[in-house]
């Protein structure tokens, strides 16, 4: 029997404190996640179909084949008996590389899988959509800009205390951590750890990326891009044409800052997964890169990491060997 369909008194709770928003899955262990259900969208339905296009959005395309929800993991994971598991009031689990972050989310089982770039652009541009920007422990354990917003630090430090680990609770924080301003919601989108995503690297600077939510796909038959990362006079850039030889490394410029990320790539599907800018003032977050090899991407920012966190907040420095206390993990399920 499919996982969705398990009953229960707990999943049956949830769902009804959530108003149906949020559900609870059992993966092959019996293990329960806690999700959030997302209908599927087109992107002329936000309102963003002058830049992005129309039809249906990326996110709910598996290989081709469309779907009509998505399931993404209402917490960060806490990694139990080899399984990613996003539960509310645990400390997310770091220290876990790309690889073994992903084998952790597909050890729920069938459908499981770490979250796409995909899903996280889907649910970035449903935020910007509605007009609901999340906050998050961006400051040592509370909102840098809302400091009267906190989490309970894993640590027991106090908010705003640099010394420590500052990672808070999975959830711990106020409905305006939540992707929807709402309890209901996924939350520490924004800052807390960085979360690995998958279905997208770049290799010497060229990005590879699956054209749809295909999460399980092999990486050698994710799309090779005409788009290269390259930093001319000291402005990030994406181009066409090979930049073979360029060792960019970038510590962080402003995502949509067309003064310091430049584009003239004008791919769709790059627009789409909020990796190719194409604006001013659309969200919040820094991008930074090296091209030197494979690098994979984490997204959200860090405890500490101020306005540069944020729900375009892109991070392609990262080998996939890379081990870090501020790195973890989000699942996400398509059934």
């Amino acid at each position: 029997m499919p996982t969705i369909f398990i009953k229960d008194s707990l999943r049956a709770a949830v769902e009804a404190a959530s108003g149906g928003h949020q559900t609870v899955l059992y993966n092959e262990q019996g293990y329960p996640g806690y999700y959030y259900v997302i209908p599927k969208f087109r992107y002329e339905d936000l309102g963003f179909d002058a830049d992005l296009g129309t039809g249906l959005c990326t996110a709910f395309l598996v290989g081709g084949v469309e779907k009509s929800e998505l399931f993404v993991g209402a917490y960060q994971a806490a990694v139990k008996d080899g399984c990613a598991l996003p539960l509310p009031s645990f400390d997310p689990t770091v220290s876990i590389d790309w690889d073994a972050a992903k084998s952790a989310c597909e050890a729920n089982g069938a459908g499981y899988h770490m979250m796409t770039v995909h899903e996280w652009a889907a649910v970035a541009l449903w935020c910007k959509a509605n007009g609901i920007i999340p906050r998050g422990n961006t400051d040592y354990g509370r909102a840098h800009d809302a400091t009267y917003e906190v989490g309970r630090r894993q640590d027991g430090e106090n908010p705003g205390v640099s010394s420590g680990t500052a990672r808070i609770l999975a959830g711990s924080g106020p409905a305006a951590w939540r992707h929807n301003h709402d309890y209901n919601g996924i939350s520490d989108l924004v800052g807390n750890i960085w979360e690995w995503q998958s279905l997208l690297k770049i290799v010497d600077g060229q990005i590879m990326v699956a054209t749809d939510n295909y999460y399980d796909q092999l990486e050698a038959d994710w799309g090779a891009q005409d788009a290269y990362f390259a930093n001319p006079s000291g402005t990030l850039t994406l181009q066409t044409g090979s930049t073979s030889g360029d060792t960019t490394t970038v510590d962080g410029v402003d995502w949509d800052d067309d003064t310091s990320f430049t584009s003239s790539v004008g791919s769709q599907l790059l627009k789409r997964l909020l990796i190719e800018p194409y604006g001013t003032d659309i969200l919040q977050g820094h991008i930074w890169v090296n091209n030197a090899g494979e690098r994979v991407p984490i997204r959200s920012g860090g405890w500490g990491y101020g306005s540069a966190a944020g729900l375009a907040a892109l991070n392609l420095t990262s080998e996939r060997s890379n081990s870090s206390s501020r790195i973890g993990v989000r699942p996400a399920f398509i059934s």
